[in-house]
Protein backbone atom coordinates (compact mmCIF):
# COMPACT_ATOMS: atom_id res chain seq x y z
CA UNK A 1 0.00 0.00 0.00
CA UNK A 2 1.02 3.38 -0.91
CA UNK A 3 1.42 5.84 2.23
CA UNK A 4 -0.31 9.50 1.30
CA UNK A 5 2.66 12.46 1.56
CA UNK A 6 0.81 14.88 3.80
CA UNK A 7 1.26 18.35 1.74
CA UNK A 8 -0.01 21.14 1.92
CA UNK A 9 0.79 24.85 0.05
CA UNK A 10 -0.46 28.40 0.49
CA UNK A 11 -1.51 29.09 -3.20
CA UNK A 12 -3.22 32.59 -4.23
CA UNK A 13 -5.04 32.04 -7.27
CA UNK A 14 -7.72 34.21 -9.67
CA UNK A 15 -10.57 32.12 -10.40
CA UNK A 16 -11.95 31.51 -14.38
CA UNK A 17 -14.91 29.13 -13.39
CA UNK A 18 -16.65 27.02 -11.24
CA UNK A 19 -18.97 24.28 -10.95
CA UNK A 20 -20.53 21.68 -8.81
CA UNK A 21 -17.51 19.11 -8.46
CA UNK A 22 -19.36 15.87 -10.70
CA UNK A 23 -17.64 12.95 -8.09
CA UNK A 24 -17.35 15.06 -4.82
CA UNK A 25 -20.66 15.79 -3.01
CA UNK A 26 -20.55 19.00 -1.10
CA UNK A 27 -17.46 20.64 -3.49
CA UNK A 28 -17.00 22.65 -6.57
CA UNK A 29 -14.61 21.75 -9.14
CA UNK A 30 -12.68 25.34 -9.76
CA UNK A 31 -10.18 26.31 -12.60
CA UNK A 32 -7.69 28.85 -11.38
CA UNK A 33 -4.80 30.65 -12.39
CA UNK A 34 -2.33 29.88 -9.90
CA UNK A 35 -0.53 33.31 -9.23
CA UNK A 36 1.55 32.42 -6.53
CA UNK A 37 2.39 29.54 -4.82
CA UNK A 38 4.57 29.26 -1.40
CA UNK A 39 5.60 25.72 0.48
CA UNK A 40 3.80 25.66 4.46
CA UNK A 41 6.07 24.85 7.22
CA UNK A 42 6.09 21.49 7.95
CA UNK A 43 4.33 20.08 4.95
CA UNK A 44 6.00 18.96 1.73
CA UNK A 45 5.14 21.10 -1.36
CA UNK A 46 3.35 19.43 -4.32
CA UNK A 47 1.71 22.21 -5.81
CA UNK A 48 4.37 25.06 -6.37
CA UNK A 49 4.92 24.17 -9.59
CA UNK A 50 1.46 25.44 -10.98
CA UNK A 51 2.67 28.96 -10.02
CA UNK A 52 1.98 30.62 -13.04
CA UNK A 53 -0.01 27.96 -14.74
CA UNK A 54 -3.87 26.83 -14.67
CA UNK A 55 -5.11 24.53 -12.05
CA UNK A 56 -8.35 22.58 -11.49
CA UNK A 57 -8.61 22.79 -7.57
CA UNK A 58 -11.75 20.90 -5.92
CA UNK A 59 -12.69 23.58 -2.85
CA UNK A 60 -16.25 23.10 -0.16
CA UNK A 61 -18.63 24.59 -1.61
CA UNK A 62 -19.67 27.13 0.97
CA UNK A 63 -16.58 28.78 0.71
CA UNK A 64 -16.81 29.62 -3.00
CA UNK A 65 -20.71 29.69 -3.32
CA UNK A 66 -21.50 33.38 -5.17
CA UNK A 67 -17.27 33.94 -5.78
CA UNK A 68 -17.52 35.78 -9.56
CA UNK A 69 -15.20 34.66 -12.11
CA UNK A 70 -12.07 37.30 -11.67
CA UNK A 71 -11.96 36.50 -7.79
CA UNK A 72 -8.80 36.39 -5.97
CA UNK A 73 -8.82 33.36 -3.46
CA UNK A 74 -6.20 32.85 -1.21
CA UNK A 75 -6.11 29.53 0.35
CA UNK A 76 -3.99 26.35 1.49
CA UNK A 77 -4.47 23.10 -0.83
CA UNK A 78 -2.83 19.76 -0.78
CA UNK A 79 -2.58 17.09 -3.84
CA UNK A 80 -4.82 14.29 -2.45
CA UNK A 81 -5.61 11.09 -4.60
CA UNK A 82 -4.05 13.18 -8.01
CA UNK A 83 -6.05 15.64 -7.53
CA UNK A 84 -5.57 19.31 -5.78
CA UNK A 85 -8.06 20.01 -2.84
CA UNK A 86 -8.46 23.23 -0.98
CA UNK A 87 -8.28 22.82 2.93
CA UNK A 88 -12.00 21.23 3.96
CA UNK A 89 -11.90 23.27 7.39
CA UNK A 90 -9.39 25.88 6.72
CA UNK A 91 -7.92 27.71 10.05
CA UNK A 92 -9.28 31.68 10.62
CA UNK A 93 -7.55 33.48 8.04
CA UNK A 94 -6.53 30.64 5.80
CA UNK A 95 -9.39 31.25 3.36
CA UNK A 96 -9.46 34.84 2.00
CA UNK A 97 -11.37 36.09 -0.99
CA UNK A 98 -10.84 39.84 -3.11
CA UNK A 99 -13.75 40.61 -5.52
CA UNK A 100 -12.18 41.21 -9.13
CA UNK A 101 -11.65 44.39 -9.58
Amino acid sequence: MVQAIENLTALTTRLVTSEPHAQLAGWDRLVVDVLDARPVAGFADLLSRYAGERLELAAPSRLVAGLAPGTVIRLRARLAGGRAMAEKQPPPGMFVTEPSR
